[in-house]
């Protein structure tokens, strides 16, 4: 039997490869965390985007994953993204506002990536529960502004709800010139009546307390316990895992 020749395997380039290959210049200034898009178009107007040592004030410019892209004389590290959740404990803070924090929820998850990787909203040192954290900002931001995602909470207040409470928290409250409400709100089984379980869309924890608060009750402790889907589930307190590419896309299916 004679032995098959070789045929070397013929390639094309279609069409759109430079699209599959590059990215827009304003997409990659918010991805690094630089800027929002809009802030990122604003920045090339002004001259302080260098690609490859020119500056480029084209909008819709495309830069290769080889191209060296410097913001206000600084180069720019090209990092992938990274998708963490985090049960945080008591006594850590996430926040989005910068600065030197003492107890940051960074120093929990330093070994997930060199750089730091910011939180989906804030979380006060008392609150507990998942934090969802990634350096995506356009998935940070779509989370951020979504009024769509599930979320479940045990909260434990100073006192025990009342009927018209629960009535009140439902139809909704002015908090933070919008209305917050609780979607479904059960006590726990076995539990003291000041313990309950709530569900609530796209509702951060700083919201929940002035909610209840609104209505006359205090909060003493919460524990997030569910966030769009994510569960605690073989996720002790204090650790954190990375999120699976199809979780990810569940995410991103989020109006």
């Amino acid at each position: 039997m004679k032995p098959k020749k070789y045929q070397p395997k013929k390639t094309s380039t279609p069409p759109n490869s430079q699209k599959e290959t590059h990215v827009r210049l304003n997409k990659f200034l918010s991805n690094a965390g630089i800027c929002s898009r809009r802030e990122a178009d604003e920045n090339i107007k002004m001259g302080l985007v260098q690609v490859n040592g020119k500056v480029v004030t084209e909008m819709g410019y495309r830069i290769s994953q080889a191209d060296e892209v410097k913001y206000d004389g600084a180069r720019i590290q090209k990092a992938p993204f990274v998708y963490l959740l985090l049960n945080k404990p008591k006594g850590f803070v996430a926040t989005t506002q910068g600065g030197v924090i003492k107890k940051s929820v960074q120093e929990l998850i330093h070994t997930a990536a060199k750089e730091k990787i910011p939180p989906i909203g804030d979380m006060g040192r008392p609150m507990t529960g998942l934090l969802l954290m990634t350096n995506d900002t356009d998935l940070r931001k779509k989370l951020n502004h979504s009024n769509a995602i599930p979320m479940v909470y045990q909260v434990v207040l100073d006192k025990k709800v009342t009927q018209v409470q629960i009535n009140k928290l439902k139809e909704g409250q002015q908090v933070f010139n919008k209305t917050a409400k609780i979607a479904t709100l059960s006590f726990l089984e076995g539990i003291p009546k000041n313990e309950i379980g709530i569900e609530v869309y796209s509702l951060s924890p700083a919201t929940l307390v002035k909610l209840f608060s609104s209505v006359g009750l205090k909060v003493v402790q919460m524990d997030r316990v569910t966030f769009g889907g994510l569960t605690k589930k073989d996720l002790p307190r204090g650790t954190w895992r990375k999120l699976s590419a199809k979780e990810v896309g569940f995410l991103k299916m989020f109006p």
